[in-house]
């Protein structure tokens, strides 16, 4: 008895296998943690790839039923369509996901789905939990608005630099297709009583004002000329013109002999602005003959759409290109700033393509984006391949907007025409409302 009561003692006292013991005792829960993590996440991806794809079908039965390619009866089988079309076989199949409504809303022109699947489950059908059901739920509005849209685009000389190595696409050839594709997205499919008009201004160092030149008062450049004989003071009246100064600097106000804008005397870009237009094909021309050169005065781009956009400067613009007012009915104004770099230009102070000039410059631009805002002007901004400070001056630039994307940084073409397609869509009332 003795050496049997030391023999149960050493075997209390022996630690060794502990650890092959509880690895035993735990492995089932361990497993059963490891397999629930793996089927949650699993679900999450089926949820955000079957949200993706309703909210596309959303979107695109809505634009069908409001233009009349879709007809109301056939609206479940275009939101079938739609979704096969926006799923794949990686994490979920077509044939799992069941439409179970489609709510059309003719007042207010919208359509809501919702839809769900039931996700077959990997490990947790071990202990009878072979099912989820995924749900998703989408709304989307569509509005046939007044539309006003200025794009106010960087044609400075870095935007003729590579995007990339030799043969790939200079920022500018970018810039135009994707300006253009944006156009493109603005002007189709457009029912008889949609108007949608764009406007252009391109800018470097200054701005070509030349289609309404004669229709503003401006400063003038004054300079002392000499001949063999004497000298003499002249004042010229360019095309082109700098930044606003006095008390109406930050205004929409006219351009009289009380607010004149300012004459610029550096190098002139040779693109022009193009006024309130809804001509696609000459709008996509006059962006197709762009060039690149010059200093970035960011600044001045963000007055002239401003000014293109203000009814105070209707008695300047053609017939057909004078912007309505602030607060007519179904309006919406809306501008479309671009850049590729730093704002280094403030004519006014003598500064080109300078960091002095730079603090000047994104001041003046800050101050004209807060007074768009306030008459409702809603801004959208891009940062193209811009670096730090441009990105950080966008992101101030644009309107803000709860649940809304308004600042896009683009680092390629295709994330600049992907902006530009957005923003087009957007405007255009096109939206998620959910």
């Amino acid at each position: 008895m003795q050496r049997l009561f030391e023999l149960l003692v050493s075997f209390s006292r022996d630690r060794r296998g502990n650890f092959a013991t509880m690895f035993i005792v735990l492995s089932v829960p361990l497993f059963l943690a490891a397999s629930l993590s793996l089927d949650t996440a699993r679900m999450f991806a089926v949820q955000n790839k079957l949200t993706f794809a309703v909210d596309a079908a959303a979107l695109a039965t809505t634009q069908g039923l409001t233009l009349g390619d879709i007809k109301l009866d056939d609206a479940k089988t275009a939101v079938r369509k739609y979704l096969d079309a926006n799923l794949d076989e990686r994490n979920l199949q077509a044939a799992e996901v069941t439409v179970d409504s489609i709510t059309v809303d003719k007042a207010n022109r919208s359509v809501q789905i919702k839809a769900h699947a039931m996700m077959p489950m990997t490990f947790t059908g071990i202990v009878g939990y072979d099912r989820h059901r995924v749900d998703a739920v989408s709304k989307a509005q569509y509005s046939n608005t007044e539309v006003e849209v200025v794009m106010a685009l960087d044609v400075t000389g870095s935007m003729g630099n590579r995007i990339g190595g030799w043969g790939a696409p200079t920022k500018l050839q970018a810039l135009k297709d994707a300006a253009s594709s944006g156009i493109t997205t603005l002007f189709a499919d457009l029912n008889p009583d949609d108007r949608v008009r764009v406007g252009l201004v391109p800018y470097s160092e200054a701005v070509n004002a030349e289609p309404i030149i004669d229709s503003i008062e401006t400063t003038g450049v004054t300079k002392r000329r000499c001949n063999y004989y004497y000298c003499w003071w002249e004042t010229t009246y360019p095309d082109c013109v700098r930044e606003r100064t006095g008390t109406e600097k930050y205004s929409d106000a006219f351009a009289t002999s009380s607010a004149k804008i300012g004459s610029s005397d550096y190098s002139c870009p040779s693109s022009k602005i193009v006024p309130l237009s809804s001509n696609e094909s000459d709008l996509k021309t006059k962006i197709s003959n762009f060039s690149a050169d010059g200093c970035t005065a960011g600044h001045l781009g963000i007055a002239w759409a401003y000014y293109m956009l203000s009814p105070k400067w209707a008695p300047a613009w053609p017939d057909g290109s004078d912007p309505e007012a602030y607060d007519k009915a179904g309006m919406s104004k809306n501008a479309i700033i671009m850049t590729d770099g730093e704002f280094n230009t403030f004519e006014s102070n003598g500064y080109s393509c300078s960091s002095s000039g730079t603090s000047m410059s994104e001041t003046y631009a800050l101050a004209l984006c807060e007074a768009m805002k306030n008459q409702n002007i809603k801004i959208y901004s891009i940062a193209f391949k811009a670096g730090y400070a441009a990105e950080t001056l966008m992101k101030g630039c644009a309107s803000s907007s709860a649940g809304q994307k308004l600042y896009y940084n683009a680092t390629d073409d295709e994330t600049l025409t992907e902006a530009f397609e957005e923003i087009a869509r957007d405007i255009k009332g096109l939206r998620l409302v959910n």
